[in-house]
């Protein structure tokens, strides 16, 4: 199976959704992850289900609200009802941040995360970078979870490249030990100089191309997502934004020897 190549809407997120539907569309994208923010148009149905057939290019992925999103609901009711929005519009996988430290996982997980799977759609949790202690002797429930062991058990994951090189740790081998929880790729690159980067692939330290390979070579479900940074990718010059939208899809194809 071919494994679709697409492109967050989160990457730009200071435009237009629209624009940044026909970008990935134009750049020659297999699809789009659409970034859900306090913007009615990313979370209304009829409306993502026009730019899908006014582009040609399907959703292939809902990102839950990194903050208080349209719906203004908690962050355990927003997850249920990106599941349910994400039946709707046909996207097979909703990506959902763990709760911050100092919440249960197990909790969340055995709550809100299992009913939002009981929609019928892969939720994927996602990595995250490794965080500091706000105070040096704080006590903390659940970690960040950076390490893959921390996402042991939980189902579907999202494997997220720049969160990985935020963490100091060796990529391919937090890749071997999720692999059999993989859904989602979030690949970006990092020069490992610290902090949560979203480099153009290729354009940093990160084994992008070794990765890319493995997945290619185990089968790997989901899709691979772009998710960058806005500044990266040339904003705001538009040409300068295909350009580098198109050379990030090239860089993947390659690895995934398309």
């Amino acid at each position: 199976m071919t494994i679709p190549i697409i492109f967050s809407t989160g990457s730009l997120y200071p435009f237009g959704l629209d624009r940044s539907y026909g970008w990935a569309a134009e750049a020659g994208y297999d699809g789009v992850e659409i970034m859900m923010d306090e913007r009615w148009d990313t979370v209304q149905d009829a409306y993502l289900v026009h730019l899908a057939e006014k582009y040609g290019i399907p959703i292939l992925a809902l990102h839950t609200p990194l903050h208080e999103g349209a719906w203004r609901l908690g962050a355990e009711e927003t997850l249920v009802r990106s599941a349910k929005l994400a039946g709707r519009v046909g996207a097979p996988v909703v990506i959902v941040h763990p709760p911050p430290p100092g919440r249960p996982l197990a909790r969340w997980a055995a709550g809100s995360l299992e009913r939002a799977r009981r929609e019928g759609v892969h939720v994927a949790v996602e990595n995250m970078p490794k965080g500091r202690a706000k105070y040096a002797f704080s006590i903390r429930r659940n970690r960040s979870c950076y390490l893959p062991e921390h996402l042991f058990g939980i189902g579907d994951v999202t494997l997220d490249t720049s969160h990985v090189g935020a963490s100091g740790l060796n990529l391919m081998q937090v890749y071997d030990e999720l692999a059999d929880q993989l859904r989602h790729v979030h690949l970006s690159d990092s020069d490992l100089t610290g902090g949560d980067q979203h480099r153009l692939p290729g354009r940093g330290k990160l084994p992008l191309k070794e990765l890319l390979i493995a997945l290619e070579r185990n089968d790997y479900p989901g899709a691979v997502s772009l998710e960058l940074k806005p500044w990266p990718l040339g904003t705001p010059d538009p040409e300068v934004i295909l350009k580098r939208m198109r050379e990030a899809l090239e860089f993947t194809r390659e690895g995934l020897g398309r």
